[in-house]
């Protein structure tokens, strides 16, 4: 420890010379890398935040939803089942992240009486945002009171059997993000989300891929209408042909890059979930037709299908007639899963 009597018992040329050293010193810690703790996912959103957010959206709708919907881009059009729904931009609510997209809101209102919150679109985490931000909207409706959440996607098909604009329900996944230790639910619980560990059986309603299985039929969907296992892969881009020999052969039908955060967030909190994948790119290993030109045949491959009116209206209608079933008896929507 230096003193008085050390200072004054050095020559002035040994202090600069002192000086200097401790300047040396002082910038050599500076330069050294600094050490960065990341905020664990589930602090990214404490409760008290998104209760604001959802107090916010109760407050200007002036009613508590029973269902929540999410699509995506591509099947947007299901939110217009909505009847006179009120509007809520995502710039007006306290807290919430903004996305890039040009008009991103929820939407609350009736569907055939049934009281319902959907969004039209979501966050991605190939995007750059986090699987906490990607899961945000789920907490937001758990917190304004939803029972029952619909989640829709665009997918790749794995399996061959699969057509360009099939549907998918999904019976379960694989959550290739959530085995490379990228989940949500990262970091401290609070327990008013959900339990601190929690299974992922059953976290597809079986009860109501039988009833939509049953609203297929009727909607005369039965040929392009399956269940199977959706795979949840990081993206945007698409899989090699050996990535989808390989998720084959581990059982998943078709491949995504959304929805999957939703679900944990959703099941966590006990909500019960239906999700569908509508599928727009067909399997690398789907027989396809004889091109001269090798390089026709693989653009044709990888296209993705045009979403036309019909294909739409199918995956509306889907939609809103599971909600007519189980806001009306036909589906217990309070039952556990």
């Amino acid at each position: 420890m230096c003193n008085i009597d050390c200072c004054t018992g050095k020559s002035p040329i040994a202090k600069r010379l002192a000086a200097r050293r401790l300047l040396e010193i002082e910038e050599e810690e500076r330069q050294k890398p600094q050490i960065v703790m990341a905020t664990p996912q589930s602090l990214l959103y404490h409760y008290d935040i998104v209760e604001m957010m959802a107090a916010y959206i109760v407050s200007v709708s002036e009613m508590r939803p029973k269902y929540g919907i999410i699509s995506g881009t591509l099947l947007a059009p299901i939110t217009s089942l909505i009847e006179d729904p009120i509007e809520i931009p995502f710039e007006n609510i306290p807290h919430f992240p903004l996305s890039h997209l040009e008009d991103c809101k929820f939407l609350v209102g009736y569907v055939m009486g049934a009281p319902v919150i959907a969004m039209a679109d979501r966050f991605h985490q190939y995007e750059g945002y986090s699987l906490a931000t990607c899961s945000l909207p789920v907490r937001v409706m758990q917190l304004c009171g939803i029972k029952t959440i619909m989640l829709t996607c665009c997918c790749l098909a794995t399996h061959p059997k699969y057509d360009a604009g099939d549907i998918m329900l999904i019976k379960d996944h694989i959550n290739f993000m959530g085995m490379m230790n990228m989940s949500p639910m990262q970091g401290p619980c609070d327990p008013r989300f959900g339990a601190r560990f929690f299974p992922m059986v059953n976290a597809y309603n079986p009860d109501l891929i039988k009833s939509a299985l049953e609203i297929g039929k009727t909607l005369g969907l039965q040929k392009h209408l399956y269940s199977g296992v959706f795979a949840f892969c990081g993206g945007p881009y698409r899989i090699a042909p050996a990535e989808e020999e390989l998720l084959r052969r581990l059982g998943a039908d078709v491949i995504g890059t959304s929805l999957v955060p939703e679900v944990l967030a959703a099941h966590h909190a006990g909500i019960r979930i239906f999700a569908f994948a509508f599928v727009t790119v067909v399997a690398h290993s789907k027989p396809q037709e004889e091109f001269e030109d090798p390089r026709m045949a693989a653009k044709v491959a990888i296209e993705s299908v045009e979403v036309t009116p019909q294909k739409r209206q199918a995956c509306t209608d889907l939609i809103g007639r599971l909600i007519y079933h189980m806001h009306h008896g036909n589906v217990d929507s309070d039952s556990p899963k």
